[in-house]
């Protein structure tokens, strides 16, 4: 008897329990990978959702002729107009157009506002001048493309249509330029200038660029425990500005953004002691001599190019505040 009830209970767990259970876990496996498959990326992976959204404009064919300026409070120097002047003259066809310490504020609002709310948070509560400019010039090629150039550069002799080697039009994106590359020997640290920058829209470069800087300013304000408006230039440590947004964390973001698209297939030393432009993917690596002639130091056999720009270090942004800010 005892026999026969054991088979009847097995007989019953294969016959009904089994399917059952096998339903439900069935059921508990759909609903836990369906509200996993749900979730943002940024959950899955921390990563920042896109800068430029899907239905931004496509990009141009190629780099937007438009020379972006920024200044502050003081407005333009005298020098800062005749350098403008004489770019322009130089340049035909070419417009300038300027951003403000407000209207850099109401353009960052106008154009992330609706999906990278983050990044217009930080922008409006960075109280260093020096920064947000920072932030802005890579906010704004990313978004409009063009050229960069600070108050203090001016242009050179050759026409800026003539800066990128017909070789290499159709696919450069991205045009930075080595500060530092030649005549420093062995120990030093090579950056790109961000004095002048040349860009097509929706740089995935730049994008890198902008999210590290994001990510960077909020490790420090945790590691400090300030707040992002509570940041000083004191705050920043040794690397100070130019490690923080400046042109060490360009360099380290568009290295890193091309080693993940290169993958095996770059080493960065490939584009150290350059004599002539160098295109990696779609970044275009200008000689130090193209944007930085005072900063590099050739061999006098060496074949130097023209310079393209010359920067005359006004160092506006080196104060306590900075930057320029309203009296």
């Amino acid at each position: 008897m005892l026999l026969r009830v054991a088979r009847v209970r097995s007989s019953f767990l294969k016959s009904s329990i089994s399917p059952v259970f096998l339903v439900l876990c069935a059921l508990i496996f759909l609903y836990v990978n369906y509200t996993t498959w749900s979730l943002p990326n940024s959950i899955h992976h921390n990563t920042p959702p896109p800068l430029i959204p899907t239905t931004a404009p496509a990009t141009t064919t190629g780099i937007p002729r438009i020379l972006w300026y920024k200044h502050g409070p003081q407005g333009l120097s005298d020098e800062a107009k005749e350098y403008l002047a004489f770019c322009l003259k130089n340049n035909p066809g070419y417009e300038s157009k300027f951003l403000t310490d407000e209207s850099g504020d109401a353009y960052v609002q106008e154009n992330f506002a609706a999906h990278r709310p983050d990044i217009v948070d930080l922008y409006l509560s960075l109280k260093i001048p020096i920064l947000k400019a920072d932030l802005l010039r890579h906010l704004l090629l990313l978004r409009e493309g063009g050229i960069w150039n600070d108050l203090d550069v001016s242009c050179g002799e050759t026409p800026i249509d003539d800066w990128i080697p017909e070789r290499y039009k159709k696919d450069t994106n991205l045009v930075v330029g080595w500060e530092f590359d030649v005549g420093w020997g062995d120990n030093f640290v090579r950056e790109f200038e961000t004095w002048t920058i040349m860009a097509k829209q929706n740089s995935p470069h730049l994008s890198m660029v902008i999210n590290d800087t994001v990510q960077g300013l909020h490790d420090l304000s945790v590691e400090k425990n300030v707040s992002i408006s509570e940041l000083t230039i004191e705050l920043l440590g040794d690397g100070g500005v130019v490690d923080m947004t400046g042109p060490r964390r360009m360099t380290w973001s568009i290295m890193k953004s091309l080693k993940s698209t290169l993958q095996n297939g770059f080493e960065e030393s490939d584009t150290y002691n350059l004599t002539e432009p160098m295109l990696v993917k779609d970044v275009l690596i200008m000689p130090g001599f193209s944007f930085a002639a005072s900063s590099n130091h050739y061999a006098e056999d060496d074949p130097v190019g023209p310079a393209l720009v010359t920067h005359h270090y006004a160092g506006s942004w080196k104060n306590e505040h900075g930057g320029e800010t309203k009296e």
